[in-house]
């Protein structure tokens, strides 16, 4: 047998075998992932990691995840990217990656869906994405903001970490060569990094040369996934400097603007860079899985940030637990446990987040999830 045709049928066994998903396992891995970010704190903290985890924001952890696994990328040399070596202990104890280990167990799947670990990292991404963006009951959306492959095969050595870029001081001309090597552009990065700023915020545990505070949000709307971020950023709001400074940039002012007054042309970009991201593999991937992933209505009822509101309402210096916007934390108007009562119409808004009953998976499973 040639040597060439040895070299296919390798390849075929390795994506059709080891780490590629059918679509009935691909729909229930993501059901899993689905229930684990619904609930009590939706996209603004979740009951599912360690009451003294450094961070309760489990929607920013996954996408934080995603790029710090995939940011060590070499386009050239094919090597690094999302292989989930993120994961390992030589990768997670760097400080670089601070936070992050607390949130792999979230990343979980049941152990009769043969999903790898750097598969489960992606497609917790495109969970994300799908659940967290603003939506209200009139546009619910039944198909991923993000479009999912599979076969992404698991590291078994760290990558090089010091490819990854990371420095919120640093300049756009410094940072950009990093994304360069991954084969993305400026408008890549800024997406990739204002635009998931748009979930989640700054921990003193984790980033205290950003803030002394237990958490800021980055924006004022910390549990949904929308264009406020760009506003906030505009208008000189950046608890990431870096935020700042490619806003500055001659180059990428223009779309920051366009992004903080447009928020259809924010996500129409963010779908492709993340799209671009989330290939950022030596692995071959498989076509496009359909996938039902239920956005969770009324995202506008967790815009609240931790500590009693978002960056106007009371998130940067309120007291009490994280979840400001939370049931029995106070929302708009109460102190009970969540302190620092944000103005009129800044902030959170209490109450239950909504339950978004699903029919569950297939196979007879009942329970809550995405169709």
């Amino acid at each position: 047998m040639k040597l060439s045709n040895v070299l296919s049928l390798t390849a075929l066994l390795f994506v059709n075998n080891a780490y590629s998903l059918n679509q009935n396992d691909a729909q229930h891995a993501t059901n899993q992932l689905w229930d684990k970010l619904r609930g009590q704190g939706g996209c603004l903290f979740s009951k599912h990691l360690s009451s003294n985890a450094p961070s309760q924001n489990l929607a920013a952890l996954w996408l934080r995840a995603v790029f710090h696994d995939a940011g060590t990328y070499d386009a050239s040399a094919k090597t690094g990217g999302l292989d989930a070596s993120v994961q390992l202990t030589s990768e997670s104890s760097s400080s670089v990656n601070k936070g992050l280990p607390g949130s792999f167990g979230s990343l979980s799947i049941r152990q009769d869906i043969p999903i790898s670990k750097a598969d489960a990292i992606a497609l917790a991404g495109v969970v994300t994405l799908s659940s967290c963006r603003v939506c209200d009951a009139t546009n619910t959306s039944e198909s991923p903001f993000v479009a999912f492959s599979s076969g992404r095969a698991d590291a078994t050595s760290p990558n090089l970490m010091d490819n990854l870029p990371h420095d919120p001081f640093g300049t756009v001309d410094t940072i950009y060569p990093g994304f360069q090597r991954m084969g993305l552009n400026k408008v890549d990065m800024l997406v990739l990094v204002t635009g998931s700023h748009s979930l989640g915020g700054a921990h003193a545990a984790i980033s205290p040369l950003l803030t002394n505070k237990t958490f800021v949000p980055f924006d004022s709307t910390p549990g949904i996934f929308d264009n406020d971020v760009f506003k906030q950023v505009l208008a000189g709001n950046c608890v990431n400097p870096f935020d700042c400074t490619m806003a500055r940039n001659a180059d990428l002012k223009p779309y920051v603007q366009l992004y903080a007054s447009n928020q259809t042309a924010f996500f129409t970009q963010y779908q492709a860079s993340f799209e671009k991201m989330l290939a950022l593999t030596a692995s071959p991937l498989s076509q496009p899985i359909h996938l039902n992933i239920t956005c969770f209505a009324h995202n506008a009822g967790q815009g609240g940030g931790p500590n009693g509101g978002g960056i106007n309402g009371g998130g940067k210096n309120g007291g009490g637990n994280q979840g400001g916007g939370a049931p029995k934390a106070g929302g708009q108007n109460g102190t009970a446990s969540g302190g620092g009562a944000p103005p009129a119409g800044k902030g959170g808004k209490g109450g239950k987040a909504p339950s978004h009953k699903g029919p569950g998976a297939r196979r007879g499973r009942k329970g809550h999830g995405p169709k």
